[in-house]
């Protein structure tokens, strides 16, 4: 994405403190509750269980942009810093992931003249999720970028916001019946399709095209994980007849899955490898693998962290890892709270890349899509 011609800073950041703003949204929106029936359509675990992906498409159907779609000329922003706007974050929770997505953002409205009045953590929890956006609307902020934990369980707060015209941009998902244009400006994600079927590739490669296989499926209401889940479930029923699914298992909680990945070990010894939806509930899996002492065990997940990169860096379970571009999704975010303040049309859904990584390409991986050299721990890994 182009704005004012500048390259964005090389941060360092690990787990980065929240300052004094609100932040409260991730990439993998945690809801109460098991899948719901929405519009006759199957939601959460059931559509990771039943759903078939092929391609991605963007909630409501909307068709996926690339994010250099999203572009300001000079006067665009002149006319946008001369309004004074702010703008706050509300994420679902901390990680690697949230901080690139952060970092984003912020290079995103530094260029656009516009104030960050609030990033807040609520730590997977909808009822501190809707108390954030309360909080930061007493700031009369011009802009919100969310990351919803539970859309639906968000959707009176943010049409409260909506209600007294804050802009509200959307990370991979949102509430129920909203509408792009009206209720929200629009929403930045991932190539679902491609983050799945490339994690099922790379997995069928990693256990030579054939065996069993457990599926950890997150059983919640989360679109993008919902779609990123049966992406993979089906590239393999699909592409990889002597591959397996044996061992099926839905979790809410990430740090249930620790005790979940153990009972699968232990019920199921014939298993090659293990999928888990992404890195920080992958973390329980690799921990369940040492405790069985199954070194035969690969896993394949999604997004970066430091725990699954020092496994990929030293031959360890991650044996595939797919990626996407967390601080192009920031920048879109702002680009797209920007376009509204100018009345200037929004994509309804920009689209990020799925890339998968390698011991190889880790370095190349930290700096383009998190924007940052990687940790300590991860860097020795990578030179010894």
């Amino acid at each position: 994405m182009v704005v004012c011609h500048q390259t964005p800073r090389l941060f360092s950041r690990s787990l980065r403190s929240v300052r004094a703003v609100i932040l409260a949204g991730s990439m993998l929106p945690l809801a109460a509750g098991h899948a719901r029936a929405a519009e006759g359509q199957m939601v959460g675990g059931q559509f990771a269980l039943k759903g078939v992906v092929t391609q991605t498409v963007g909630p409501n159907g909307a068709t996926g942009q690339p994010a250099t779609v999203l572009s300001f000329s000079d006067d665009e922003v002149k006319k946008i810093t001369a309004g004074h706007h702010s703008a706050a974050l509300l994420f679902q929770t901390s990680s690697d992931w949230a901080n690139a997505v952060t970092a984003g953002a912020e290079d995103e409205l530094k260029l656009l003249g516009i104030a960050v009045a609030g990033l807040s953590n609520s730590n997977y929890s909808a009822s501190d999720q809707a108390h954030a956006v309360q909080t930061i609307l007493a700031k009369k902020p011009s802009g919100i970028i969310v990351w919803p934990v539970n859309p639906d369980e968000l959707r009176p707060a943010l049409q409260k916001a909506d209600d007294q015209g804050v802009k509200l941009a959307l990370i991979s998902n949102m509430p129920s019946g909203f509408r792009q244009g009206q209720d929200y400006v629009g929403l930045v994600g991932d190539d679902l399709y491609s983050m799945g079927q490339k994690t099922a590739a790379g997995l069928a490669k990693a256990i030579g095209d054939e065996g069993d296989v457990g599926y950890l499926y997150f059983d919640a209401n989360a679109y993008v994980v919902n779609q990123r889940d049966a992406a993979f479930r089906t590239t393999i029923e699909r592409d990889f007849p002597k591959i397996k699914i044996a061992a099926v298992q839905g979790f809410s909680d990430p740090q249930r899955v620790f005790q979940i990945a153990s009972a699968m070990i232990l019920q199921h010894p014939t298993l090659k490898a293990i999928y888990v939806p992404w890195s920080e509930p992958a973390a329980g899996a690799l921990q369940a693998i040492r405790a069985a002492h199954r070194t035969d065990i690969a896993v394949a997940t999604m997004d970066l962290s430091n725990t699954v990169a020092v496994s990929l860096v030293q031959n360890g379970a991650i044996k595939t890892l797919v990626i996407d571009d967390p601080y192009s999704i920031g920048k879109s975010l702002a680009a797209e709270i920007g376009y509204s303040l100018i009345n200037k049309p929004v994509p309804a859904y920009i689209q990020v890349p799925a890339i998968a990584v390698t011991r190889d390409s880790l370095l190349d991986a930290y700096a383009r899509s998190y924007h940052t050299q990687p940790p300590p721990e991860v860097a020795q890994a990578l030179n010894k």
